[in-house]
């Protein structure tokens, strides 16, 4: 009796004990995961280069040189592009509140002719332009914190190059060691599926990070030559927002076209031109070529995948959604082979 009357009170320390474990152990485990996934999106952009190292050297030079290569690039990419970036952000933050003025601007021209109409919006462009102002520099300031977070959380992200250059090297070893601790009667289907998984995933990622970039680079090149203020700055936005089809290349439009209204209809015209063109070259010419090896999904599909990932993850769910629809499509596709 008096035993089970000490195992009772010994039971909430047991209970908030196993609890704070819990915590901590998925708090590390979810580190390593992201970590790990980290490592593996650099072992994709990698792989194609390794394969054909392999062919004349041993596997540890291939992964060697192969991410030197990824480490030299991105880095001649970075000491290009950040420089101006940076500029130009300042610029376009110095620049808001002028834009924020004309705005107020055409929208009382606009509001001048609806009232002739005898429709008045007095009341609503108030409370809206006093709403925007008072958030400007939140806006600002918002924007640079978000980048500092940023930069903190590629910082966590150290021991992704390793994860990455032993998954490169020791590929083939890792998923023998991985086929053995599967069930014999499970394991044809299961080495079809992890295989269908990653040829699709593989395929997908590096096609569509591929066009991703040849995207962000041709809208920044066409806002330059037609004269778009932040031209680099919507370039970014423009190949980070084509990472969501459909929806991402015209949420990332808009800035464009409204910050390219400052210098009249015509440039914005120009502006939207711009965008529309890339848009069907990348319809047209760069999403066959990228994403050849990637099995399409049909848009509807796409469209509930996005919808399904920003209700679950915000904006990293939606575009996290396509790479796990593709991911087990594949999976079941080998399955029931």
């Amino acid at each position: 009796m008096q035993h089970t009357i000490a195992q009772r009170k010994r039971l909430p320390w047991i209970i908030a004990g196993a609890a704070v474990a819990a915590f901590l152990l998925r708090r590390v485990l979810w580190a390593l995961g992201v970590q790990l996934l980290a490592g593996y999106l650099l072992m994709v952009l990698a792989l194609p280069l390794c394969r054909l190292l392999e062919k004349r050297l041993s596997p540890s030079a291939a992964a060697v040189l192969s991410f030197g290569a990824l480490a030299l690039a991105a880095l001649v990419a970075l000491l290009v592009v950040i420089p101006p970036l940076v500029q130009q952000f300042r610029q376009l933050a110095a620049d808001f509140p002028t834009l924020l003025q004309w705005g107020e601007e055409l929208l009382g021209r606009v509001q001048t002719m609806l009232q002739a109409r005898g429709l008045d919006l007095t009341p609503v462009r108030d409370e809206l332009f006093a709403q925007l102002s008072q958030r400007a520099g939140a806006l600002v300031s918002g924007i640079a914190q978000a980048v500092t977070q940023a930069l903190q959380s590629l910082s966590k992200l150290f021991l992704a190059p390793l994860f990455a250059f032993y998954l490169l090297r020791d590929r083939r070893r890792i998923a023998a060691g991985l086929t053995l601790l599967i069930p014999v009667r499970f394991r044809a289907r299961a080495t079809r599926a992890a295989r269908e998984m990653r040829r699709e995933t593989a395929n997908f990622l590096r096609g569509q990070l591929l066009l991703s970039l040849a995207v962000g680079a041709l809208t920044a090149a066409g806002l330059l030559l037609v004269g778009t203020p932040g031209w680099l700055v919507l370039g970014l936005l423009m190949g980070v927002m084509e990472l969501i089809p459909y929806v991402g290349p015209v949420i990332a439009g808009i800035p464009a076209v409204l910050l390219a209204l400052q210098g009249g209809w015509v440039a914005a015209l120009w502006t939207l031109g711009v965008l529309l063109l890339v848009q069907q070259i990348e319809s047209g010419l760069l999403s066959p070529r990228f994403l050849s090896g990637a099995t399409r999904l049909h848009p509807l599909a796409v469209l509930l995948a996005i919808s399904a990932g920003g209700l679950l993850g915000g904006a990293l769910g939606m575009v996290a959604a396509l790479p796990v629809v593709v991911s087990l499509r594949g999976a079941l596709r080998g399955w029931r082979v």
